[in-house]
């Protein structure tokens, strides 16, 4: 494996269980935020994909994208894992990428515990972190994953 596999294969092992995250915060990860097509290559040659969740990984527009074992297998393994994939393609669709808690001025990746457990009333969407205009979650760093 090349550097640039073991650096993405090592960021994408730090995405808990339930939760995904976007090819170009991976390519953020490791320094290289342009590389997002070059991250999708590395995961695609992850030789253990069962240890290395290349599965929580996902496109932007809320689709799950390629997989080892499928498309079909990667859905699945992400629905075993409690993501509400609905959830996430219907806020792609809205353009919405972070969620926030007006209540603690906190935003972050809809997927994060964290959002998960906002209350309705007090959650609002948002395309960048920037738009949010409040603090990133320090658990996920959203920040890092720049506009969608």
């Amino acid at each position: 494996m090349t550097a640039f596999e073991v650096e993405v294969l090592s960021a994408t092992s730090r995405i808990p269980p339930g939760q995904n995250r976007p090819y170009a915060w991976v390519a953020q990860e490791v320094g290289r935020p342009k590389a997002v097509r070059a991250v999708g290559s590395a995961l695609g040659r992850n030789p253990v994909p069962l240890l290395i969740p290349c599965h929580r990984v996902t496109r932007s527009d809320g689709k799950p994208g390629d997989h080892v074992f499928g498309a079909p297998a990667k859905e699945a393994i992400l629905r075993a894992e409690q993501v509400n994939l609905t959830e996430v393609r219907e806020l792609a669709k809205a353009r919405i990428f972070y969620i926030g808690s007006e209540t603690t001025g906190i935003v972050c990746f809809p997927t994060c515990h964290n959002a998960r457990r906002i209350t309705p009333g007090h959650r609002r969407g948002f395309r960048t972190v920037g738009q949010a205009s409040y603090r990133p979650c320090r658990h996920r760093r959203p920040a890092l994953a720049g506009t969608a």
